[in-house]
C-alpha cells in the first residue's frame, strides 16, 4: 500500500497494479542492455553539469565520478550532492559506500575465472556437473554451460519462474531477499521448457547460478570467496559482497525520486548484484586492468575480457568500440536506490566509474558513455500534437507531457511513467504491455487517446487542460513549523487494501519534512504553504489541520479526493 492506495476504486486499482508492477520491473532490471536513444549527436556534454541538473531535479541525491585518461598520473574526481538528508556533505571517494548493482556481474565472472585458472572449474562445464546433488527435470537446462551463463546465452529466463512463490512473500522494496537456496533448487527440479533458445537474453538468474556454483565448489559463501579471491588481492578494502550493511557506517543513503530507499539483500542471487563498493576501490579495479602481471588475479582480469560468441559480449562485460576505435568494456548497475556505471579502455589505459544514489540508470549510463564516444541525447521529436489531458473515467484523467525528450503520462493521483515512441502516433512500455495510440484531427493535434494495458482498454477523449495535473510551486517557510507536524497519523484503509492498519509517520530532518506510510519508502514532501505540502514523485498533497487550541489534530491526504488521517500520538 502506498499513497496511491487512496485513489478511487475500479479504474484506479488497475492503474495502481500496473504502476506497482512497473516499479518492481524497473527495480529488478539491475542493469540494462546497450543504451540507445533516437536523435542527433552532441559532443559538448558536460558530465558535471548534467549530473548537477539531475540533482537539482531531485532525480539524483549524490554522485561521485572518478576517471583516468591515457594512463595519466592525474586522477579526475567529481563529487556532487549530499550523502543523505541528515548528512549534507559531499561523498568521499575513499570511504563513501554505494551499491553497484549489476556491475557485480563483472566481478562474479572474474571470481569464476580465478577458479578456472586454478583448474577447479571450466567455462564449458555444465551446471549439472557443477551441481551433482540437484535432480534437473530438463536435460537442456542441465546442459547449460558456465560460459553460456556468463554471456547471457543460456536460454534461462531473466528471473526464475518461481521467483514470487517463495515461502516468505517477497517485498518490492527488497525483492531478492526471500529467494533462497531451496527456491533455486526447486526451480531446477521443476523448470521444464519445451526448448531453450541459446541466444543473447539478459539474465540475472544466470549470474545467480554462477555465484551459487562458486560457493558450492569452494564450500564457502559467495561473499567470502569474493573477499579472498578478488577484493584482498586487489586491495579493495572497502568493498563487500555481504548482504548485511550493519557495519557500513559510511553507506550513502539510497534514493529514488525524493524517496529514501533501503539497501537490497540478494540471498542466493548475490552473484547478480550484491556488491557494495567505493569510488577508490573501483578505481583500483580499473587500474588493475592495465597491469600485465602474470599473477593469478591479473591474468584472470585479462581473461574475462576475451570476446566470446558475439563481438560485444565478453565474460561478464559488455563491449563496444570507442570513437578512437579501441575496445571499451563496460557495465552499468541499478538497485532500488542506486545507479552506477563502469567502463575501461585497456588499450588506451583509460577508465571511468560513476556511483550515485538514484534510480536514473539510463541517464547515468549515457553520461558514462560520453567519456569515450559521442552519445545520443534524449530525442527532440515534436510531441506537441499529443501533449494535453484525456479523460479516462469520471474524475480520472491522464495528463500527457513532454519531459527530457520523452513522452510522459501521469494519471490523476498517480506516478508519472515514460513511454517509448514505437511507431507513428504510438507509444509503449512494452515490458508491461502499456500502450498509448493517438488519433489526430484535421489540424494535426490528437483528439483521442486509445489507452490499453492488460485488462483495460479505453478510448479517452481530449478535454480541457484544466482537468490535468497542474504545476505546483515550492514555497519558502520557517522550518521551525515542521516540528509541529512530527508524529503518527491513522490513515484510512481502502476496502481493497491487503492490510488492516496504515500509519503515516511524519518526521523532520533539519529543514525537510518526510512522510512514510506503512510498508512504503519514506518520501520527502515540499511546502506550498506553512500547512500544505506536495509530493514531487506523485500527484498528491497533504495538508495539516489544527484544533481550536492550535494543536495539530490530523493531516488530510489530497489524492483522488480528501482523506483525513487523525493524529494518534504526541509529536516527537
Amino acid at each position: 500500500m502506498s499513497i496511491e492506495g487512496f485513489s478511487q476504486p475500479s479504474m484506479d486499482k488497475s492503474m495502481n497494479s500496473a504502476i506497482k508492477s512497473f516499479l518492481l520491473f524497473i527495480c529488478l532490471m539491475l542493469s540494462s542492455s546497450v543504451f540507445t536513444v533516437e536523435s542527433g549527436y552532441d559532443n559538448e556534454i558536460s558530465m558535471k553539469t548534467e549530473i548537477q541538473q539531475l540533482i537539482d531535479d531531485h532525480r539524483v541525491r549524490t554522485a561521485i565520478v572518478m576517471s583516468i585518461e591515457n594512463d595519466s598520473s592525474e586522477l579526475g574526481i567529481v563529487k556532487l550532492g549530499e550523502i543523505s538528508d541528515s548528512r549534507r556533505e559531499l561523498p568521499d571517494e575513499n570511504s563513501t559506500v554505494f551499491e553497484i548493482g549489476s556491475i557485480t556481474k563483472v566481478f562474479t565472472a572474474l571470481l569464476v575465472q580465478t577458479l578456472v585458472d586454478d583448474d577447479l572449474l571450466h567455462w564449458d562445464d555444465t551446471i549439472s556437473e557443477c551441481l551433482p546433488d540437484i535432480e534437473f527435470v530438463n536435460e537442456a537446462v542441465a546442459s547449460v554451460t558456465l560460459r553460456e551463463l556468463a554471456t547471457h546465452r543460456s536460454g534461462l529466463p531473466r528471473l526464475p519462474n518461481n521467483f514470487t512463490d517463495t515461502e516468505v512473500p517477497g517485498n518490492a522494496m527488497d525483492p531478492y531477499a526471500n529467494y533462497g537456496e531451496q527456491d533455486l533448487v526447486a526451480f531446477f527440479e521443476s523448470f521444464d521448457p519445451p526448448e531453450l533458445k541459446k541466444e543473447h537474453a539478459y539474465s540475472n538468474l544466470g549470474f545467480a547460478i554462477l555465484g551459487y556454483i562458486v560457493a558450492k565448489t569452494l564450500d564457502t559463501s559467495y561473499a567470502e570467496a569474493m573477499n579472498q579471491r578478488v577484493f584482498q588481492p586487489l586491495e579493495m578494502n572497502n568493498s563487500t559482497a555481504l548482504d548485511s550493511v550493519k557495519d557500513v557506517a559510511d553507506l550513502a543513503a539510497g534514493y529514488s525520486n525524493t524517496a529514501n530507499m533501503g539497501t537490497w539483500n540478494f540471498n542466493v542471487h548475490a552473484g547478480a548484484g550484491v556488491i557494495r563498493s567505493t569510488a577508490r576501490d573501483m578505481y583500483k579495479f580499473i587500474r588493475a586492468n592495465f597491469i600485465e602481471s602474470e599473477d593469478v588475479i591479473h591474468h584472470s582480469i585479462r581473461s574475462i575480457r576475451e570476446l566470446q560468441y558475439e563481438s560485444n559480449q565478453a565474460l561478464g562485460w559488455i563491449s563496444e568500440a570507442s570513437d578512437q576505435e579501441t575496445t571499451i568494456f563496460w557495465h552499468n548497475g541499478q538497485t532500488g536506490g542506486y545507479a552506477s556505471f563502469l567502463a575501461i579502455d585497456p588499450e588506451a589505459k583509460s577508465g571511468w566509474v560513476i556511483l550515485t544514489t538514484s534510480t536514473e540508470s539510463a541517464a547515468i549510463t549515457r553520461i558514462g558513455a560520453s567519456f569515450y564516444r559521442e552519445v545520443v541525447l534524449p530525442n527532440s521529436a515534436d510531441f506537441s500534437p499529443y501533449v494535453g489531458v484525456y479523460k479516462l473515467a469520471e474524475d480520472q484523467y491522464m495528463t500527457i507531457s513532454s519531459k527530457d525528450g520523452n513522452l510522459q503520462i501521469q494519471v490523476t493521483g498517480q506516478r508519472p511513467i515514460v513511454l517509448a515512441h514505437t511507431e507513428d502516433h504510438v507509444f509503449e512500455l512494452q515490458a508491461l504491455s502499456l500502450k498509448a495510440d493517438f488519433e489526430l484531427g484535421e489540424d494535426g493535434t490528437a483528439t483521442t487517446l486509445k489507452w490499453s494495458q492488460p485488462g483495460v482498454s479505453i478510448d479517452a477523449e481530449r478535454v480541457d487542460d484544466s482537468f490535468g495535473i497542474g504545476t505546483r510551486e515550492e514555497a519558502s517557510i520557517d522550518p521551525e513549523v515542521l516540528t509541529e507536524y512530527v508524529g503518527q497519523y491513522q490513515v484510512p484503509v481502502p476496502e481493497f487494501a491487503p492490510v488492516k492498519q496504515l500509519i503515516a509517520t511524519v518526521k523532520r530532518v533539519q529543514d525537510r519534512l518526510f512522510v512514510q506510510v506503512t510498508g512504503e519508502p519514506e518520501f520527502r514532501v515540499f511546502p506550498m504553504s506553512p500547512t500544505r505540502f506536495f509530493y514531487k514523485v506523485i500527484d498528491a498533497e497533504i495538508e495539516f489541520q489544527k484544533d481550536d487550541n492550535g494543536a495539530v489534530s490530523g493531516v488530510v491526504f489530497h489524492q483522488g479526493g480528501e482523506h483525513f488521517a487523525p493524529r494518534i500520538n504526541d509529536k516527537e
